[in-house]
C-alpha cells in the first residue's frame, strides 16, 4: 500500500492555505484532503484532485505547490495527501485514493480577520 507524500506548509492567509509536496516518481495523481480540526474525515472532509503532470506550480526543489481556497478565517484545519491508484477501469479517482495510506496530517491555522486599519501613505507636495 502506497503512502501519500509528506505535505510541507508554505503559507496561509485568512482564507487560503498553501502547501507543497514532492511527487512520487511512480504516481502522478493525488488527493489533497482537508477538514476543520477536530472534525471527522468521513463526514466533514473535503478534497481536490492534483495531477503532477498538469500542475505547473513548482518551487525550486521540484515540489508541487497548491492552494486550498475558500477557508474560514481564524480556523484550524487538518490536511493530508493520498496517492490515487488506478481502479478496475484503469482510471484514477477520489474513490480509488482510499486504497492508499494518507500522508502524516498537517495542522494549520488560517489568519484571523484583521480589524486594524491599514496604514495610509501621504504625499505632501
Amino acid at each position: 500500500m502506497v503512502s501519500g507524500p509528506k505535505l510541507d506548509f508554505v503559507g496561509a492567509s485568512e482564507t487560503i492555505i498553501t502547501v507543497s509536496f514532492t511527487p512520487l516518481a511512480s504516481h502522478d495523481n493525488y488527493l489533497l484532503e482537508w477538514k476543520e480540526y477536530p472534525r471527522k474525515w468521513d463526514t466533514d472532509g473535503q478534497h481536490k484532485s492534483i495531477n503532477a503532470k498538469e500542475t505547473p506550480t513548482r518551487n525550486g526543489n521540484n515540489k508541487l505547490q497548491t492552494n486550498i481556497e475558500g477557508l474560514n478565517p481564524g480556523t484550524t484545519y487538518t490536511l493530508r495527501l493520498k496517492v490515487m491508484v488506478p481502479g478496475s477501469n484503469g482510471e484514477d479517482s477520489a474513490a480509488t485514493a482510499a486504497a492508499g495510506r494518507p500522508s502524516p496530517e498537517l495542522i494549520i491555522d488560517t489568519e484571523a480577520v484583521s480589524c486594524t486599519p491599514k496604514p495610509s501613505q501621504c504625499l505632501i507636495l
